[in-house]
């Protein structure tokens, strides 16, 4: 009798410890997004700034087609780690869910379960991403096809800078 309680201790440590890992590894991955989010984000809005300040005239327009075409990679990539990293972290909280419900744990509020009914379907924060990364990515379209009109401009104005070179 003694051995059998002390198997099914064991095994709600065993469970208690399973839920806190869980519950670790879906924080973390909030963790992660935000700052891929955060380190992008920044880093366009930096970059879009730089870029403002290239004159029209100037064969760094070169540069600044370059310059769209890593922002829109790099816009790009928030969505795809946001992906990738929800997908780890729903697992995570289906774990908590399953263990809040198991019975032998006796747990009174399961609060992943009660999150998981509650929380909006339509799931702002990753519509309030995709907003944003759709607004930086229609920027750096923009700014790659303006660099892209001066480049044009200046090739028609100046035809023999253009020309190759021996």
């Amino acid at each position: 009798m003694v051995e059998d309680y002390e198997k099914e201790e064991q095994g709600n440590d065993n469970q208690l410890h399973e839920y806190d890992h869980a519950l670790e590894i879906a924080h973390h991955t909030d963790t992660i997004i935000h700052e891929v989010t955060a380190i992008v984000w920044g880093a366009n809005t930096l970059l879009l700034g730089f870029i403002l300040e290239v004159p029209c005239e100037s064969d760094n327009q070169k540069l600044v087609v370059l310059s769209a075409i890593v922002g829109m990679a790099m816009s790009v990539y928030v969505p795809w780690i946001y992906k990738l990293a929800k997908k780890g972290q729903r697992a995570a909280f289906q774990v908590c869910r399953e263990i809040e419900n198991d019975s032998s744990l006796n747990f009174k509020r399961k609060v992943h379960t009660k999150i998981g009914a509650t929380y909006p379907k339509w799931h702002p924060g990753e519509v309030a991403m995709w907003c944003l990364t759709v607004l930086f990515f229609v920027g750096w379209i923009y700014v790659a096809g303006h660099a892209r009109s001066c480049l044009l401009k200046h090739a028609m104005t100046y035809p023999e800078t253009t020309s190759p070179r021996d």
